[in-house]
């Protein structure tokens, strides 16, 4: 076992408990608080990937905090609407061509990438019940273990190497599989859906949790960079580790919406 594994373990080992006890016991206050926390620490990351000056950090911090906190108040259309254009503004207030052309894109699509990623908890969390959330998290994080391992020590055949040279199909169908058995175990004890729903979500949430992390990994191979930070021993920086979780987030919350209330208890 190499140091970095053991890292990535220890990390794990303290960081899920945490989670779990933030997702079932934690009231409005902690968890949004968290999550204004944990939005602040991935905009600096994304900052800071794409070197951005003081100015669009505060800008694009504002931005999100704004959009949070009137996040229930508006529809989703407005919300868009309001976020791009002001977004815009400070590159309207101080243009300069090359500064547009280097930065506006990627701050707007910072921007779009997190707010689509982090606000949907903001209704699951407080309009279904809690445990739901936790069996999002065991579903995409149990995929990103079973990747991991599988990958680790049977792994042989590139997945998609131009993005991620180390990434294997055998680390991709074992991410799937232990996301398949997590989710399914869960549901033999909470009961939400029958059981071709519960493998189809786990699935979508799985497949989606991939996409997440091929995102994070084109995003640092584009801008030549291995971690998005180093705040978590053996991780990387927090977008390395929720990299799935801001992809599949959304996805989950429109499985929620389209399957009626009544397929779970």
């Amino acid at each position: 076992m190499n140091f970095e594994f053991l890292k990535r373990v220890l990390s794990a080992s303290v960081l899920f408990p945490l989670l779990v006890i933030l997702v079932l016991k934690g009231n409005s206050l902690v968890i949004n608080l968290t999550i204004l926390i944990c939005l602040f620490i991935a905009w600096f990351e994304w900052s800071k990937l794409f070197n951005f000056e003081s100015l669009l950090f505060f800008w694009g911090l504002i931005s999100l905090i704004l959009v949070y906190s009137f996040f229930l108040k508006f529809n989703f259309f407005h919300l868009f609407v309001f976020t791009f254009f002001w977004a815009f503004l400070p590159f309207i207030f101080n243009f300069e061509a090359p500064f547009f052309y280097k930065n506006f894109f990627v701050f707007l699509l910072g921007i779009f990438y997190l707010f689509l990623g982090f606000f949907p908890f903001k209704i699951i969390l407080f309009e279904y019940p809690r445990e739901l959330t936790l069996f999002f998290f065991c579903v995409v994080f149990a995929n990103d273990t079973g990747a991991y391992l599988s990958g680790k020590f049977l792994g042989k055949r590139p997945f998609i190497p131009k993005i991620s040279p180390k990434k294997t199909w055998e680390g991709f169908w074992g991410g799937m599989v232990l996301a398949l058995l997590v989710g399914w175990m869960l549901n033999n004890y909470f009961h939400f859906w029958d059981s071709r729903r519960v493998i189809l979500v786990s699935f979508v949430l799985a497949l989606f949790g991939v996409m997440g992390d091929l995102f994070e990994s084109a995003i640092k191979r584009a801008v030549g960079k291995k971690d998005s930070g180093a705040l978590i021993p053996g991780h990387g920086g927090l977008l390395d580790r929720i990299d799935g979780v801001l992809f599949a987030s959304p996805v989950f919350l429109l499985l929620l919406e389209v399957f009626p209330h009544g397929t779970y208890s």
